[in-house]
């Protein structure tokens, strides 16, 4: 860079009256962005609409404290943010005035890589480079970010050093760290700086102090990623992109010889070597950088084109004259380069989330209708601006426990008043966690099939049913640390082949440091039958133990699906501790008890009897006022030496105080028992502490006469007591007044 003004006279920045093609030339620039911006739409990401939000607020004069953070977009792009807000204050929307600043910004920035290479004195690589810009896929990937701006005021303010017009720098420097600030930006001003005191042989000052109050403005930001370690990852994504341009236009190989040219062009002549330093300088992960990077290409390929028109021309063969030559030349090199950038725009068209986009409109649509002002949303920036309500932004996309454990505690810490999910493995994650299953609800659902990520549902926060109380309390010590604090069960009355659901409340009082296993199964609690059983780590997998927090109730929740041949009767529910790959049940206290057991009896779960009573003699006697006998069946006669059963038909007015044991006694005249049969109802299958209010419990007890047995007449004489204790229980009349112990149920004759 070792022009010297006074002897080398520059095109003038703008086009005159007597240059009517360059005048053309400049409109053509200015429109083609216009026209690729506006039939792209004004489709954006996530950090734009965050751009957008805080433009909003400043505009409203409302949460501005939340704009002043170290990450907010007023430190990035102050410029860029004001001129958004003073759009919303005049009552323009926020995103067609970012789309509008966009197009604008990227038409100034073709010109301004004209004005560059006019600038150079190199005409092709003027017209070539610019053209190139103009309608390069670049546009619509930076749409509503401030990078257009950004890029063409570097554009512009190389030109201003190249010509030595300092005050032009200093004005258009500032513009640059006003518009966008990061180490992408602050590295060409330093670097522009360094030549002019290479030019002037000293610094402008006052331009150099609005640079530093610049810089300790934003000097928190700035800091974190000076000292930020260099990484090299960021390149294998850009070599990513590279790769996709490749596949979707074999043109594009196309650039590679010209940009070697470029670079050959630029590394032949000292003065260019600044371009390469800038190259290395923003070879960092940043949206500027990759933008930056993208129109070096497209200028580095203008460059070879220049060149080899410049090695054509001193080979024409045909004659042409100097104009016509190079007009064909540099029509023939550039058309395939064209070619490449607008099949990728042709390609990528069709790919805008157009549909994705008005899923996320009617959501917002449907939570700004549906949500108090001060409740916050948990998902898409877009969905939280349209909604206009406080966001916990997060795409769906971190997938990993680490991260997944961080936003976990995020969310417990305060958790928002609704979530919007959609399809992604992150997502995916994070709904099937106890957690999140514990304490959200769905409450909308919104699909599209023409969306890879639909549904998208709303989720709404509720309290969880451990702090509602909703569970039955429960103080057992499992192994390493852990606690049961309670658990549910739903429903307690199922029909065979139904799903019982379970819920244990599992709280770390120690750090966890081994795992077991929490087993459920129903059995039969007579026979021992299992019937269903489902075994879960603990911790929980899905609650991901490195976030399990000390104290805080996790949710543990099986299905146990019945057979369909599970008999009629009340199933106990059992939990048990087992050792990994339940190689042996682990030991469980409960309460101050130091005697450990091996189960814990969660409940009951009911197959109610479906059957009629048609035959059945009505009775109707009350029992404690817990029990009704609503009536039976039994022989008449019988004979000496048989067998004979009596059914009773039982239901429960209230759930019964404890398990009751049935007796049926046969009784002689003198009340001496003949024979008799004592057992829990339906054999053990449907204990009384089991029964539910409205269920008919059928209950056979086979009695069995002697031989021996004299002929006469019998009497059936049934009622209930509790064991050991042989508390009977007693049989009261309508009035409430107590009669008897037992019932004489019937009489019988043996013959």
């Amino acid at each position: 860079m070792d022009v010297d003004r006074h002897k080398i006279s520059f095109a003038p920045w703008w086009p005159t009256g007597r240059r009517p093609v360059e005048a053309a030339l400049w409109l053509f620039l200015l429109i083609l962005p216009l026209a690729v911006g506006l039939a792209w739409g004004p489709h954006f990401d996530d950090t734009d609409y965050a751009t957008f939000r805080c433009a909003r607020h400043l505009a409203a004069g409302n949460d501005l404290i939340d704009c002043l953070v170290p990450e907010s977009p007023v430190f990035r792009a102050p410029l860029y943010v004001l001129v958004l807000s003073l759009s919303a204050a005049l009552g323009f929307p926020i995103p067609q005035a970012a789309l509008a600043l966009g197009v604008i910004g990227w038409s100034l920035a073709s010109v301004a890589i004209y004005i560059l290479g006019r600038t150079i004195r190199r005409p092709v690589m003027a017209v070539v480079s610019a053209t190139l810009v103009a309608f390069s896929p670049l546009i619509v990937i930076t749409l509503g970010t401030e990078i257009p701006w950004a890029i063409a005021w570097i554009l512009l303010a190389f030109a201003a050093a190249i010509r030595g017009e300092w005050k032009l720098l200093a004005g258009i420097l500032i513009l640059l760290l006003l518009t966008h600030f990061d180490v992408s930006t602050l590295m060409p001003a330093l670097l522009l700086l360094t030549f002019q005191r290479i030019k002037q042989r000293k610094f402008p000052l006052w331009l150099c102090l609005i640079l530093m109050l610049a810089i300790s403005g934003w000097g928190v930001m700035v800091a974190r990623q000076l000292v930020a370690p260099f990484s090299m990852s960021h390149l294998a994504e850009w070599g990513g992109d590279i790769e996709q341009l490749a596949r979707e236009s074999e043109f594009y190989w196309l650039f590679l010889p010209f940009i070697t040219l470029g670079l050959l062009e630029v590394a032949a002549r000292a003065r260019w070597m600044g371009l390469l330093w800038v190259m290395i300088l923003i070879l960092r992960d940043s949206d500027v950088a990759g933008v930056m990077l993208g129109v070096l290409a497209l200028f580095l390929a203008g460059l070879g084109i220049e060149w080899f028109v410049e090695w054509f021309r001193e080979q024409n063969k045909f004659r042409l004259d100097r104009r016509t030559l190079t007009l064909v030349l540099a029509l023939v090199a550039w058309l395939p380069l064209g070619v490449a950038q607008l099949s990728s725009l042709l390609t990528d068209y069709p790919r805008r989330p157009v549909a994705r986009s008005e899923l996320e409109q009617q959501v917002g649509t449907w939570l700004h209708a549906h949500s108090d002002p001060t409740e916050a949303v948990f998902g898409s920036e877009r969905i939280g601006y349209l909604a206009d309500r406080p966001t916990l932004p997060w795409d769906g996309g971190r997938s990993d426990q680490a991260e997944l454990a961080r936003l976990l505690q995020t969310l417990n810490r305060n958790p928002p008043a609704y979530c919007v999910s959609l399809r992604s493995l992150g997502w995916d994650l994070l709904t099937r966690t106890d957690w999140f299953q514990e304490y959200y609800a769905p409450l909308q659902t919104f699909e599209s099939p023409h969306d890879a990520t639909s549904p998208f549902v709303v989720w709404g926060y509720h309290a969880g049913r451990f702090e509602m109380g909703e569970y039955r309390p429960l103080d057992a010590r499992l192994p390493d640390g852990v606690k049961l604090v309670g658990y549910r069960y739903w429903p307690d009355r199922i029909q065979p082949g139904d799903v019982v659901y379970v819920s244990l409340y599992l709280q770390a009082m120690d750090p966890v440091t081994d795992k077991f296993h929490t087993v459920v199964r129903m059995i039969s609690p007579w026979s021992g039958e299992r019937w269903a059983q489902q075994d879960m780590v603990a911790p929980p997998v899905s609650s991901l133990v490195d976030w399990w927090q000390r104290g805080q109730p996790i949710a543990q929740r099986f299905v146990l699906t019945t057979p369909t041949d599970i008999s009629v009767g009340a199933h106990q529910l059992e939990m048990r501790a087992a050792a990994p790959q339940l190689s042996e049940f682990l030991p469980i206290y409960q309460g101050d008890d130091t005697s450990p057991v091996d189960q814990i009896t969660l409940g009951y779960v009911v197959v109610p009897w479906q059957g009629e009573m048609d035959s059945a003699r009505t009775v109707g006697a009350n029992l404690g006022d817990q029990i009704t006998l609503l009536g039976f069946t039994a022989p008449d006669i019988v004979s000496p030496g048989s067998a004979f059963d009596v059914t009773l038909y039982w239901e429960a007015r209230r759930p019964p105080d404890d398990d009751y044991i049935v007796f049926v006694h046969l009784m002689d005249a003198n009340g001496h028992l003949i024979t008799n049969h004592d057992g829990s109802p339906m054999n053990g299958q449907y204990p009384t502490g089991a029964w539910i209010p409205g269920d008919i419990v059928p209950d056979i007890h086979h009695l069995a006469l002697d031989p021996q047995s004299p002929t006469g007449t019998y009497q059936i004489q049934i009622g209930m007591y509790r064991w050991p204790g042989l508390d009977h229980l007693i049989i009261v009349d309508e009035s409430g007044v107590e009669v008897s112990d037992r019932v004489v149920l019937h009489s019988i004759l043996v013959r």
